[in-house]
């Protein structure tokens, strides 16, 4: 029953990231956080393709949010982004547990840091 309830959401996830036509740039993004995460802790191949679709919804979400407001002052924009943030690590909380989950916000963070100094 648990895992029939995993696949349900783990489909959910599927369908709704790429419900919303996310860019190559959004998939490229998803993809940097997601091979860094899995280069770091040890990931079987569902989890990094559900790790993926969570990091994919979060940069699609936070990019059109932004872009349906383009007058947003950057502080409107870092709520966005804390949002999305909070968004992914509730669904992370729920398939791994918060420890992990904030680990892999953690990791996330870095390899954006380490993309954005490139």
């Amino acid at each position: 029953m648990k895992q029939l309830i995993s696949i349900f959401i783990f489909s959910i996830f599927v369908c709704t990231a790429y419900a919303q036509d996310a860019t190559k740039y959004q998939k490229e993004r998803a993809t940097m956080f997601t091979s860094y995460i899995a280069e770091k802790e040890s990931l079987s191949d569902e989890q990094e393709l559900f790790v993926y679709n969570v990091m994919l919804e979060r940069v699609v979400n936070a990019n059109s949010r932004i872009k349906s407001s383009p007058e947003l002052a950057r502080e409107d924009k870092q709520k966005i982004y804390k949002d999305e943030f909070s968004k992914a690590l509730q669904k992370l909380s729920a398939e791994f547990g918060p420890k992990m989950a904030r680990r892999y916000m953690q990791l996330s963070n870095e390899a954006r840091k380490n993309a954005d100094n490139n």
